[in-house]
């Protein structure tokens, strides 16, 4: 079956995160999230994946050229955004199966696409909208569906007295290949255009509702708290490393000084160096070739690939890009790549903390 992964969107809510890198490129425990998704789609069976991308194309070629994930991908450029829709009828000539799965790139799910693809052949629906409940309804799609799961109307980012359900488009779709049929000229939109004509003309459109872990990644604070989630698994995806303790994994060539503390859970990727007398955790990503100094604490943080914390520095609440350069006390700082934070900034992406975290732990030297 094939997949159209949804990435030419802009980033900017989560500037300046997404200042030198696209969204749906930035790491999620260490590996980057577009490929996170690629891999959930193999393990399901799909074995064709259409990347529709626009002003980001280069990213996306340099990163997934000759890499080995177990699908082809194909790469189709938009020249200038029109919608959703536009964007698939524009990936379907490129379509080798009569059903396509089509993924909002900025997704973080753990949706049981086998189970989806199942009730999508019982109720032998031309669409299936993968549902899921939030508390605040307001800021997605709208779906209402009837008892036996068949959709009756779909709100694209309803107001107010509109908000008559908190279930909502989820950005996973199972459709057969004559939906596109339906599908109108020009710059069109997927949830405000064609799903509600689809609706008036009476097509099968079902919903498929699941208790799977959801996320849009849209803000740095829900970035934050999809690697607590992950960290603390609540949501199971793999972790490269070994796990030396509970909790506690560890990449390869880390130097880790013989009274500095690990408090689980914490991911560390590879070539990581963490001073004497350093603490670092509960709730923390480091990537590869990350730098930690003396007596510096960190915590409730995702450091990117070559970040450095100075000695007695204090980090909590913050994301750090690339060869990020981190002192002073910062708590909820947000850093560009090649960028720099020292001293005090504004709380701006509190994530809820664990309170339960492990004790903490100390390893050796490797």
């Amino acid at each position: 079956m094939d997949a159209i992964l949804l990435v030419a969107g802009f980033d900017t809510r989560l500037l300046p995160l997404t200042k030198q890198r696209v969204k749906p490129l930035l790491p999620l425990a260490n590996i980057p999230f577009t490929e996170r998704t690629i891999g959930w789609l193999a393990s399901a069976g799909i074995e064709h994946v259409i990347l529709n991308v626009q002003y980001n194309t280069a990213q996306f070629v340099e990163h997934f050229t000759n890499k080995e994930l177990g699908v082809r991908i194909t790469f189709v450029q938009e020249k200038r955004p029109q919608g959703t829709a536009s964007a698939l009828r524009h990936c379907a000539r490129h379509l080798q199966s009569t059903q396509c799965l089509v993924v909002n790139g900025d997704i973080f799910t753990d949706l049981n696409l086998p189970a989806f693809m199942t009730a999508h052949r019982r109720t032998h629906a031309l669409v299936t909208i993968a549902l899921n409940s939030v508390t605040d309804p307001a800021r997605f799609g709208l779906v209402e569906v009837n008892p036996d799961m068949g959709i009756r109307a779909v709100t694209e980012q309803p107001a107010g007295d509109a908000v008559l359900s908190n279930e909502i488009n989820a950005g996973v779709y199972l459709l057969e290949r004559r939906a596109f049929e339906h599908f109108p000229a020009g710059a069109t939109s997927l949830e405000r255009d064609v799903f509600p004509v689809m609706l008036q003309q009476d097509l099968p459109l079902f919903g498929f509702r699941s208790r799977s872990y959801w996320s849009d990644l849209g803000t740095p604070q829900e970035y934050l708290q999809a690697h607590q989630e992950i960290l603390n698994r609540r949501v199971i995806v793999a972790l490269r490393g070994t796990e030396m303790k509970p909790g506690v994994w560890v990449g390869d060539y880390t130097r880790i000084a013989a009274n500095a503390l690990l408090r689980a859970p914490l991911l560390l990727g590879n070539r990581v160096t963490i001073e004497a007398g350093a603490v670092v955790g509960p709730n923390v990503v480091l990537g590869d070739n990350v730098h930690i100094g003396p007596q510096a604490r960190v915590r409730d943080s995702v450091l990117w690939e070559g970040a450095d914390v100075q000695a007695n520095s204090v980090i909590a609440d913050t994301v750090a890009g690339q060869q990020a350069q981190l002192s002073g006390v910062i708590t909820g700082g947000l850093c560009a790549d090649f960028g720099t934070l020292d001293h005090t900034v504004p709380v701006r992406t509190r994530a809820r903390s664990t309170k339960d975290a492990a004790p903490a732990v100390s390893l050796p030297t490797a």
